[in-house]
């Protein structure tokens, strides 16, 4: 009786993993997702991970090796992630031809930039702003942040030209479809008082397209009168809701450039040649009669 007793229990302990444990680890700062994910890399096959996406928590169920294997590579990635403040100033400078000074003649260069940009200093009283634009946006270390500039207008051919070979103007019509452009701004921690930015032009094209019922509406007089129209041509009206519906986005890779500068220090950066010079133009609409006209952005990032 007491060896089938022995024998008995040995059978359990084979059936039943050893040290077998269940553990809660909370997340603070990683995604549910991605935490149950690098939890469940480390445990064994038989090992189990519930989420609890509402208390932040992961229930792990396996050996207590690979349950401490878990938690460790937990707390190594759930780190507090690194934030950005983008600040950063768009605006259209105008030269006056009487000085005869252009922008990158004005400041001192300080070389060429990916894109086609050239970063500058500017330092002449004879340049002043046409349109500024102001955005400040939050960003997270690693992820792009959208700034929206506007709405394009009349385009020189050149610049419908140059916007076709990315499929945002109907050639064939003398309407130029609605675009709205803007940058992405990605920044990078560099050592300990630096960043790296990347600035990503995009553009997009906008469609109007009308929902709901259809129909029109006759005017069918005034309170006084209900069953005649006011004037023998009665007002008719159209009962429908137009939506605008933009397209997928289209980065200017080509006009893409990246520098590295100091937290809480402004950099001028200034559409020079290429494609960097061609998407300033778009972006300003319009030429200039008066002197020379530049697309310069500052950029300024702290913590």
């Amino acid at each position: 009786m007491s060896r089938l007793l022995a024998g008995l229990i040995l059978w359990l302990c084979l059936q039943t993993p050893a040290f077998a444990a269940s553990e809660v680890i909370e997340v603070y700062y990683l995604p549910m997702q991605e935490a149950a994910d690098a939890a469940r890399s480390s445990l064994s096959e038989q090992g189990k991970v519930a989420v609890i996406p509402s208390r932040r928590i992961l229930i792990l169920d396996d050996d207590v090796s690979h349950i401490r294997q878990a938690k460790a590579l937990i707390k190594q990635l759930d780190q507090p992630i690194q934030l950005f403040l983008a600040q950063v100033e768009i605006e259209d400078v105008r030269s006056e031809s009487s000085s005869g000074a252009s922008l990158t003649s004005a400041g001192i260069s300080a070389g060429q930039l990916p894109g086609g940009w050239a970063r500058i200093q500017l330092a002449d009283h004879s340049n002043s702003s046409n349109n500024r634009s102001s955005f400040q946006l939050r960003i997270t270390a690693n992820e792009p942040g959208s700034i929206e500039v506007g709405t394009l207008q009349t385009l020189n051919r050149e610049t419908r030209l140059w916007l076709a070979g990315y499929g945002l103007v109907s050639m064939n019509s003398a309407e130029l479809i609605p675009i709205t452009s803007g940058f992405k701004v990605q920044a990078w921690p560099v050592g300990v008082d630096q960043v790296r930015v990347r600035i990503t032009p995009w553009m997009q094209r906008k469609s109007v397209q009308v929902t709901g019922r259809q129909e029109m509406l006759v005017d069918l007089g005034t309170a006084r009168n209900p069953n005649m129209p006011p004037s023998n041509a009665a007002d008719m009206r159209l009962n429908a809701t137009p939506q605008v519906r933009p397209s997928d986005i289209v980065e200017i890779s080509g006009a893409a450039t990246e520098l590295i500068l100091p937290l809480d220090q402004t950099v001028t950066i200034a559409a020079a040649q290429s494609e960097a010079g061609k998407l300033g133009n778009a972006l300003l609409s319009r030429q200039s009669s008066i002197g020379k006209r530049d697309f310069v952005i500052r950029v300024r990032v702290s913590r």
